[in-house]
């Protein structure tokens, strides 16, 4: 009989949003599950097999169930669960962690100093991985201490607000790898240029707090300055050629032309039509 693998013992509570995961969720799972204390779903009524599958894993794992309004929400209703564990990771239902992430969590020096760490992003399109036009490698803060952080109102682009910016620089990374295809990203961006459209909007009205060592946010804000609907064109020169975006090859021409041309121009049309 072989033996089953050691469930590690790391203080870190998981957060996961799903809405018809079946794709992904398992495979989310098992990149995690050994070294998580507690697993979080907060699922916005999957339709498909993600709850099914959800409670194979009942023993680490606990399912919620809230209609989605945006992901700031869905995340903030997490955070207010009874979660005890010293640290809490957020990780999206189609990415993975990279191989020895918990262990090189571990092994970050005087970790106890920081609130907050910092992962690298890499992100994968239609199968393939972008490594230029400024995509990689992209950072966020995903893993913070309990109690010290809560996620910002914005419609789009959610990011969690500490308590005390102590926020360590790792080179820890998660994998954003969607295995549902070019209809449902075309499908879900869609949406999101609804939701882009609407954060335009707080923006122009100056109804959005932000603080100015939020380059990405700063960097949006730079972006809209610029006239519509020839800013998607200056934004893709600049990714393309600027910051190599053809040195990924065929991948990165169709990247480039679906994330900023089509989307971008999406998001402005919306501007227009609705705004």
């Amino acid at each position: 009989m072989k033996n089953k693998k050691k469930k590690l013992n790391y203080d870190i509570t998981a957060i996961i949003l799903t809405y018809n995961e079946e794709k992904h969720i398992e495979r989310c799972i098992n990149s995690i599950k050994r070294y998580t204390k507690k697993i979080i779903v907060i699922d916005s009524f999957s339709n498909d097999k993600t709850i099914k599958i959800c409670e194979k894993f009942k023993k680490t794992l606990i399912i919620y169930k809230k209609k989605f309004v945006n992901h700031s929400e869905q995340l903030n209703y997490a955070l207010q669960k009874n979660i005890k564990t010293k640290w809490i990771l957020r990780i999206d239902a189609d990415e993975v962690v990279d191989r020895n992430f918990f262990y090189k969590f571990k092994k970050i020096k005087n970790i106890n100093k920081y609130n907050a760490v910092s992962t690298i992003i890499e992100h994968n399109f239609l199968g393939s991985r972008i490594s230029y036009g400024g995509v990689y490698p992209g950072y966020q803060i995903r893993i913070w201490k309990n109690k010290q952080g809560k996620f910002d109102k914005k419609p789009m682009d959610e990011k969690v607000i500490l308590k005390n910016e102590r926020i360590y620089n790792s080179k820890l990374k998660i994998i954003d790898h969607n295995l549902k295809g070019f209809y449902f990203w075309i499908v879900k961006h869609y949406r999101y240029a609804k939701k882009e459209a609407q954060l335009y909007y707080l923006i122009k009205n100056k109804k959005i707090n932000y603080k100015k060592t939020d380059n990405k946010f700063s960097q949006k804000i730079f972006y809209y300055k610029f006239p519509i609907f020839l800013r998607p064109f200056l934004l893709f020169f600049y990714r393309y050629i600027l910051k190599k975006g053809f040195m990924d090859g065929i991948v990165g021409i169709k990247f480039n032309i679906l994330q900023t041309l089509y989307y971008r121009l999406l998001v402005d049309c919306f501007i227009i039509v609705y705004l």
